[in-house]
């Protein structure tokens, strides 16, 4: 599988997959690219990144995958590859609450304080 970070996604081949959607149908490929943001391959990892964000949250959309894939990539911003932490939190965060930098949180979140705190600490700090 990948290496040190397969505990990250226990579970992931449990879920059906195939049974949810994205922006373009099955999400039957949502495994794969949450497994290669945990690869040794920068490339991939970019690859996976972009198409995650644009299929279970595509122009500001959520679809049935989308909240099944959270707990993965939390795992993953929290535990996962250095390279993949700041991407996925970015994910994340959009997946909570908006996809425009500019969008005021009525709640006073500092989104990206949050960013800049998450990119400066490891996985036991965070």
């Amino acid at each position: 599988m990948i290496n040190e970070y397969e505990r990250l996604l226990v579970g992931l081949d449990d879920v059906d997959w195939a049974g949810l959607s994205h922006a373009y149908q099955s999400a039957h490929d949502v495994p794969g690219r949450i497994r290669s943001l945990c690869g040794s391959d920068d490339e991939a990892r970019k690859e996976a990144f972009m198409s995650l964000y644009s299929s279970i949250f595509h122009q500001g959309s959520r679809y049935s995958a989308s909240p099944v894939a959270v707990p993965f990539l939390a795992r993953i911003a929290i535990a996962g590859p250095a390279a993949a932490r700041e991407d996925t939190m970015l994910l994340l965060t959009r997946l909570a609450v908006d996809w425009h930098d500019e969008y005021d949180v009525t709640t006073g979140i500092n989104v990206a304080g949050w960013r800049a705190a998450a990119a400066e600490v490891g996985p036991d700090e965070l």
